[in-house]
Order: structure tokens, then sequence, then C-alpha cells
């Protein structure tokens, strides 16, 4: 689930931002806060699920607090640097380009968690 929406991200949301920028309307809005809070709401559901299941149970608790809290702190600056890039690109767009460097991240993330635990399943059995 997390590949599968991570990627999905990479790939829309330029996309669906540009689409909203081209022409804007109430509709446009709607559909495009609708398809991007899916996209959130599906990569987020999934994440939480794996980052508690790969915290060892003494730490558990402590580990995903830091890994939130990291990730709700950079993300809050994600209005200042919108409005960077809009302002030194003029492309009103542009907020979809941080949204996809953003998913390449969580994709290289869950890329390295996979094989990780895959690596750390081996080592058990072996």
């Amino acid at each position: 689930m997390l590949l599968f929406f991570t990627i999905l991200t990479v790939l829309t949301s330029y996309p669906a931002v540009q689409w909203l920028v081209a022409d804007p309307s109430f509709l446009r809005l709607l559909g495009v806060e609708l398809w991007l809070s899916f996209l959130y709401g599906s990569y987020n559901g999934a994440m939480v699920v794996a980052l508690t299941e790969v915290m060892p149970v003494e730490v558990r608790t402590t580990g995903f607090s830091l890994a939130y809290s990291l990730a709700t702190t950079i993300g809050g600056f994600t209005p200042a640097i919108s409005t960077y890039l809009i302002h030194s690109t003029g492309n009103k767009a542009a907020p979809g380009l941080w949204m996809g460097l953003a998913a390449v991240c969580g994709l290289i993330a869950t890329l390295v968690l996979y094989r990780s635990t895959q690596a750390r399943n081996q080592y058990k059995t072996a």
C-alpha cells in the first residue's frame, strides 16, 4: 500500500495542481482537494501501521513520536516553501512539485524500510 500510494502521489501531484491552475474553478478545486486528501489519507493510514510495526516494543512510543514530530516539523514549512517556489519560478503549480519531492523522499524511505526489514528477518531465520 505504501509503495502504491507513494508512486501515485509522485505521478499525479504536479499534474493535478497544474490542472487546477490552468482553469481555476470551485469544482476543480474540490476535485484536486479530494484527490490529494485521498492520497494523503491512504498513505498516512498505511504509514502509521508500518512505522509502529518496525519499532521495537521497548521504544515504540518514543520512536513513533520522534518520527511523527520530525515529519510534522518539516511539513510545517510547506506554506513558506510553496510561496517561495511560486515566487521564484513564477509557476503557480510549483507546490505540486514540492509534494512530488516529498513523495519521492517517502518512496526512498519506504524502500529502505522494507529492505532493512527483509534483511533483519533473513538474519533471524539464519
